[in-house]
């Protein structure tokens, strides 16, 4: 009898079971997260297509940050053919006859979309491009910029390093590398996309005047990347902060260092602003740094504290897991890597590597804050 009943248990979890078994098409509403079942689907399966036909429609629409700063904000997941790699955030800041673009997005066509979207609120040519870091989402846009406005394009030496477009050698014509993006996209996304050099290599921290705007474009060096850069407008009290900043995901620290990213974020802090751009993310108000600023913390604080226990690296993922920010896109792809990474990194720990910003502060900056906080407390 026990034998009949197993038997029938069998055949009744595999009918329920044959639903799913080899089905490539289940639909999720978020693929970042678990689905009802608890099985974690990373990709959603979908048709491929020819990507021929009429160039992708990315449906830009500038949300405005602040008098002189719009912003594009793409989606909160890894870069897929179904995005067409919009899912960094890219900004326009408002000269007194040009428009300065900080990113240039995933593809020519991208940067075409976003430019025809600016030019109905000023009709001005882009003539400086800013970028913050070697990452292809950030600044495959360049060549459009470039070929069609004549922009002189700012940002590191990493992408004149180990990136190259098209190139005549010995009388041959040799195409480009492809990057990830132009490998990954379909054609009518990224036709036309050629990596193009950045025209000035900045090696450190520079205040820059373009078009009457007032930037600060600061280096932060070693942090979500090999060396990454912010904007300042200190007349706006902006910041566009990239990569060193994500909220409502979890960040990619695939490239990083926990540290680095820590200093990067407290160089943010040490400004006076009103709204900062995350890389990826939608809030840009006070709050914005918030979700970075205690990831890092938890991540660099948990990691050495499991060391101190003696937990090994094989174990470490086990350990600190960072449930706080498992309701975060990306947290099951993303913050597992980022753990095993940081422990790597923190055997090396050294408190020293640490940057108090508070303490750089001039003795003028110092004068100024005391008298800030003296007017604020006769004003209480």
């Amino acid at each position: 009898m026990k034998k009949i009943l197993s038997i029938i248990l069998l055949v009744g979890v595999f009918a329920v079971a044959l639903p799913f078994i080899g089905n490539k098409s289940i639909k999720v509403d978020k693929p970042s997260k678990l689905d009802a079942d608890g099985n974690f689907i990373q990709h959603e399966w979908v048709k491929s297509r020819t990507g021929g036909g009429e160039d992708w429609d990315y449906n830009l629409k500038p949300v405005q940050i602040s008098d002189r700063v719009w912003c594009f904000f793409g989606a909160l997941e890894m870069p897929t053919k179904d995005n067409a790699g919009y899912m960094s955030n890219s900004c326009y800041i408002k000269g007194d006859d040009q428009w300065i673009t900080w990113d240039t997005g995933p593809s020519y066509i991208f940067a075409k979309q976003a430019y025809e979207a600016m030019q109905k609120i000023a009709d001005m040519p882009v003539k400086t491009v800013i970028i913050s870091h070697e990452h292809d989402d950030h600044w495959l846009g360049n060549n459009y910029y470039k070929d069609v406005h004549g922009a002189t394009i700012y940002g590191t030496h990493l992408i004149n390093e180990n990136y190259y477009g098209p190139r005549h050698i010995e009388g041959k014509d040799y195409p480009g590398m492809q990057t990830r993006m132009i490998k990954a996209l379909y054609q009518n996304a990224i036709r036309g996309t050629v990596l193009a050099e950045v025209d000035k290599v900045v090696e450190e921290t520079t205040n820059l005047t373009i078009s009457g705007v007032n930037l600060e474009y600061v280096k932060v060096g070693y942090a979500h990347s090999e060396e990454d850069w912010f904007l300042y407008l200190p007349d706006d009290k902006v910041i566009l902060a990239a990569d060193v900043v994500m909220n409502g995901r979890v960040t990619s620290n695939r490239d990083g260092i926990v540290i680095g990213q820590i200093n990067a974020i407290n160089a943010i802090r040490s400004r006076d602003w009103d709204h900062l751009v995350p890389g990826h993310g939608f809030v840009t108000d006070k709050t914005a740094a918030d979700e970075s600023v205690k990831y890092f913390a938890l991540l660099k604080d948990r990691v050495l504290e499991k060391m101190e226990d003696g937990v090994v690296a094989d174990f470490i993922t086990k350990e600190v897991t960072l449930n706080e920010f498992r309701d975060k896109d990306l947290y099951y792809i993303l913050s597992p890597g980022n753990v095993f990474r940081s422990y790597e990194e923190l055997e090396m720990y050294d408190e020293d590597d640490l940057i108090d910003y508070s303490a750089e502060k001039s003795d003028e900056d110092k004068a100024s804050d005391t008298e800030e906080d003296a007017t604020e407390k006769e004003e209480a």
